[in-house]
């Protein structure tokens, strides 16, 4: 990965990326020597009556943040190289004058629907009208409670 972006860095026209896609490359260099050494610090897990006892948890923490330092100077690499590649091409009349290092071929987003869709029994609830209350007269609900009043 190296050699390819010096080699996208030295037919970059622009200065600036050019200084970006290096520096990209000395961190990469930087965090591999760091998990080198973050590898060679061993953690040791004793399991002592039933409980897992983690002696270096701070090595362990270690290794993990340095794994996702480099990870991210290698996406930062990646961004800066297609960018130095694609973004400075001198083009003189029909034949570009530096053949491209890489060509970039960009993977077909998925397509997801613009609007999310419902599964079918949830759409199609039915909505069902309530029940008619019926009109009593007031004369008819008060012989009612007289009714009740008399047991």
């Amino acid at each position: 990965m190296d050699k390819l972006a010096r080699a996208v860095a030295d037919q970059c026209p622009d200065s600036a990326c050019k200084q970006d896609l290096l520096a990209y490359l000395q961190r990469i260099a930087l965090y591999c020597h760091q998990l080198n050494i973050c590898s060679k610090v061993k953690a040791e897990v004793q399991n002592l009556g039933g409980e897992l006892i983690v002696s270096g948890l701070d090595s362990a923490t270690s290794l993990i943040q340095a794994a996702k330092n480099l990870m991210n100077a290698v996406v930062l690499t990646v961004k800066a190289s297609y960018v130095a590649s694609t973004k400075y091409q001198k083009v003189y009349g029909t034949a570009a004058v530096n053949s491209p290092v890489v060509s970039w071929r960009m993977k077909a987003p998925e397509k997801k629907p613009l609007v999310k869709r419902e599964k079918p029994e949830e759409c199609q609830t039915r909505v069902r009208r309530g029940s008619q209350k019926k009109h009593i007269s007031p004369v008819q609900a008060l012989s009612e409670f007289k009714a009740m009043d008399s047991f």
